[in-house]
């Protein structure tokens, strides 16, 4: 049995050795197919994040479409800013129109009013040669005059003070 006994260890050597080189292979096997499931799961939770986050995009971005939805129904119900300037302008011009004439109708009777206290008005005093009194009975050139002393001669009637700008229109 040398030979044959000789053969069969070789063939077992032989076997040990693929087994060996099987297992180390079976081995490189394993990692590589631990390396590829762990780069899957990474990938796996990568596409759930990216699927979530495209979600939500989503739902922002319906979100924004409602709301600009809602700003065109309202826009719709607005009027154009060039439509309300030209108005503004138009009302503007009529303000300041009424407001000056307003102004000259104040002034006209402010004037009117001032105007009464002076004589010859016809307004308080009458005429003034129908003037009853020391000047009313004299002639047209019987005025006061100034004393030399440069001082003028009081008035016994006094205009009114007007506290209000307003009191005159009452």
């Amino acid at each position: 049995m040398g030979k044959l006994g000789e053969d069969f260890r070789l063939a077992l050597a032989e076997k040990d050795d693929e087994r060996a080189y099987q297992s180390q292979l079976l081995h490189k096997l394993q990692v590589e197919k631990a390396e590829e499931s762990s780069k899957l799961q990474q990938a796996i939770v990568r596409r759930e994040n990216t699927l979530a986050e495209n979600q939500r995009l989503q739902s922002e971005i319906r979100q924004l479409q409602q709301q600009v939805e809602s700003m065109n129904a309202t826009i719709q119900d607005n009027i154009p800013w060039n439509d309300i300037e030209l108005l503004w302008h138009q009302t503007h011009g009529g303000l300041v129109s009424a407001t000056t004439q307003f102004g000259k109708a104040i002034e006209a009777l402010r004037n009117r009013r001032l105007a009464s206290y002076l004589p010859g008005s016809g307004v308080i005093h009458g005429n003034w040669t129908e003037q009853y009194g020391p000047l009313g009975t004299l002639g047209h050139d019987a005025l006061p005059g100034f004393s030399a002393s440069g001082n003028p001669p009081l008035s016994t009637q006094q205009e009114p003070v007007a506290n209000n700008v307003f009191d005159s229109l009452v």
